[in-house]
C-alpha cells in the first residue's frame, strides 16, 4: 500500500499523523486517509483528509471538517494544498479551544466553582504538563481509580433508590475513555470536574471517592489532600 502513494504525499500525511492538535485524537477513518476527532466524547466534531490529487502546482487534498468555524457549526468540504491544510487544521483546533474555554450559560456555577478549586489545588506546574501524557504506570493507576469509583457510585445508586449519580458516573467514564489521549493537566481537569460533581452530591460521597479512593493517585503526583 505504501508504494501506491507519491513520496511527497507520504511525508505530508506522516506529518499530519505525528502532529494531531492537542484538543483532538487521531482515529481510524471510516473512509479516506486520516482523521482527527475532538477529545470531547460528546462532540461530533472532526477533521478528515479523504483523498489527494495532483496538479501543476503540486498535490491537493480533499478535506471535510466540522465545524466550519465558531459560528458556522455545519460540516465543510474543500480542496486544499498542503500548506493550507495545515492552516485549516490549526483554525479548526482553535475553534475547539475557544469553545472549551468559554463558559456554558447553563452550567451550574457551584459545580464550576468546585471544579476550579480542585484544579487550582492539583494542577501540575512541571514543564510539559499541558502537552505530555502521564506515563503508563500513572495512566493505569488513574484507570483503576476510576473503575473503583464508578463501581462505588453504581452500588450507592442501587442501595439508595432514586439517588441519581449519573452525572459523576458519566464524567468518570469520559475521563477513563480518553485517558491515553489527554495531557497530564487535562487528566487533572477531568478529575477535578468528577470530584466537583461528587462533592455536589454530598460530603459522604466525596469522602469515599476523593479522600479514600483517590488517595494513592494524588500522593503519586506529589500532592496532598485538601486540608490534610
Amino acid at each position: 500500500m505504501k508504494k501506491k502513494f507519491p513520496i511527497a504525499v507520504l511525508k505530508q500525511l506522516n506529518h499530519f499523523k505525528r502532529n494531531p492538535p492537542d484538543v483532538s485524537k487521531l482515529v481510524k477513518p471510516t473512509k479516506g486517509l486520516l482523521k482527527y476527532e475532538d477529545l470531547d466524547v460528546e462532540s461530533d466534531w472532526y477533521f478528515e483528509i479523504n483523498s489527494f490529487s495532483e496538479s501543476q502546482n503540486g498535490f491537493y487534498y480533499s478535506v471535510v471538517y466540522k465545524p466550519q468555524n465558531g459560528n458556522k457549526l455545519r460540516e465543510y468540504k474543500t480542496n486544499l494544498k498542503y500548506s493550507d491544510v495545515l492552516t485549516h487544521i490549526k483554525n479548526w483546533a482553535n475553534v475547539i479551544k475557544d469553545f472549551n474555554e468559554t463558559e456554558y450559560f447553563q452550567d451550574d456555577p457551584i459545580t464550576a466553582n468546585y471544579t476550579s478549586e480542585f484544579f487550582e489545588e492539583y494542577k501540575l506546574v512541571e514543564e510539559g504538563a499541558d502537552v505530555e501524557p502521564f506515563d503508563l504506570r500513572r495512566q493505569i493507576l488513574v484507570d483503576k481509580y476510576l473503575d473503583s469509583s464508578i463501581k462505588y457510585l453504581e452500588k450507592y445508586e442501587e442501595k439508595n433508590d432514586g439517588f441519581d449519580l449519573s452525572e459523576p458516573i458519566k464524567q468518570a467514564k469520559n475521563v477513563k475513555n480518553t485517558l491515553t489521549d489527554l495531557s497530564k493537566n487535562d487528566v487533572i481537569k477531568g478529575l477535578s470536574k468528577f470530584w466537583a460533581l461528587c462533592r455536589k452530591k454530598g460530603i459522604p460521597i466525596l469522602k469515599k471517592v476523593f479522600f479514600e479512593l483517590a488517595k494513592e493517585f494524588v500522593k503519586e503526583i506529589g500532592k496532598g489532600m485538601i486540608g490534610l
